[in-house]
């Protein structure tokens, strides 16, 4: 009987046997979980990639139908208008592209008109659309509206590339109208620009000059984190929402505070928390009631896509090489306001990879690999 019972036991686990096995099994579980991580995040960052090229495709067919890419915002002409505040916005680059991503319906539904801005409540369903093209999938911005601004605004992970001065309708004049201003146009021209009907400083392939492969067209950006944080939202043209502004003098993925001009800061402060805004490189400028800067983002690790104006798409690291541009009105500008008067951010040495792929007439060649 006692021979039984040994043979019986030896068929069992002891104690010491399971809890080696259950030790085993976690730890398989610890070195396999990254990889599967690391692998969902693949096939994410796959898709946003896919997502970006299809915008830059949907700009490029509109640049083919009006031979020109479409203007970052339209503000009304001969007035004060700016798109630093929500309360006066009308039709913007991603309004205009809506037809050329299979979107001609939720296109037809806006009113667009100078009497009837995009945040008015006859705008209140097109503008809540959500569209698949326009979300990273690693971001949060799937069924997360913002809420403010008459509500119902959905989101998006891609900004144009739009300008390098404060977007005010003294901007959009000085350059064409103050020789004071107009050495310096070059160095803060994006790809879209603004459009009074007067004035319009968006570009045809032929005026980008540095070349549309070396030309950045749209780039990531982040949703914000509250139902009150207007950054990634495709219907609202304002810097951090669908339009990057400013942004040559911030790296990829800036972990700074304050490097985000960001309109009704202190709601988001309010909604998130200092900790976590800063925790996820978030966290606004809270010197600046105004939505007059951008940083270009991702949840990717190490960088972001970004669609050049030919349509292809590259991953841009964190630690592309970036010269020392200030954060002043415009580039090369000491007082916007008045006299702009030269500086050290427009030479070679200052100008570097970073900001040459934003710009799109400075001159300087992009000779290294990005």
């Amino acid at each position: 009987m006692f021979a039984a019972k040994r043979q019986q036991g030896d068929l069992g686990f002891t104690l010491v046997e399971l809890l080696v096995v259950i030790a085993i099994i976690g730890i398989l579980v610890a070195l396999l979980l990254p990889a599967i991580q690391a692998a969902r995040e693949s096939a994410r960052r796959s898709q946003c990639t896919s997502n970006i090229k299809n915008v830059a495709l949907a700009l490029q067919n509109y640049h083919d139908v009006h031979k020109e890419f479409p203007a970052a915002a339209l503000i009304r002409p001969n007035g004060t208008d700016e798109i630093l505040t929500p309360n006066i916005m009308f039709k913007n680059w991603a309004i205009d592209m809506l037809p050329f991503i299979e979107e001609q319906a939720t296109f037809d539904a806006f009113t667009l008109n100078f009497s009837t801005p995009i945040r008015a409540a006859a705008n209140l369903a097109p503008r809540g659309t959500e569209i698949s093209v326009l979300l990273c999938p690693s971001d949060e911005g799937r069924g997360r509206k913002f809420e403010g601004n008459g509500g119902n605004w959905a989101r998006t992970n891609y900004g144009y590339n739009g300008f390098q001065f404060w977007p005010n309708y003294y901007a959009l004049k000085g350059f064409s109208s103050d020789p004071k201003w107009a050495p310096f146009y070059k160095y803060n021209l994006g790809v879209g620009g603004l459009d009074d009907t007067q004035t319009r400083q968006a570009l045809s392939l032929a005026k980008i000059t540095d070349g549309s492969t070396k030309t950045i067209l749209v780039a990531e950006l982040r949703v914000g984190l509250s139902e009150r944080d207007r950054r990634g939202v495709w219907a609202m043209g304002m810097c951090g929402s669908n339009i990057h502004c400013r942004c040559a003098s911030k790296a990829i993925n800036s972990c700074y505070s304050g490097d985000d001009d960001v309109y009704d800061f202190q709601n988001i402060i309010d909604d998130v928390g200092t900790g976590r805004l800063r925790g996820e490189c978030m966290m606004p400028d809270t010197a600046v009631n105004f939505s007059g800067q951008s940083v270009v983002r991702s949840r990717h690790p190490g960088g972001a896509n970004a669609a050049m104006a030919d349509g292809s798409v590259h991953f841009l690291s964190d630690f592309l090489d970036q010269g020392n541009i200030n954060d002043d009105g415009l580039i090369d500008a000491a007082n916007p306001s008045g006299n702009p008067t030269p500086s050290d951010d427009i030479y070679e040495g200052n100008f570097r990879v970073w900001q040459r792929l934003l710009i799109s007439r400075d001159g300087y060649p992009v000779e290294s690999q990005f």
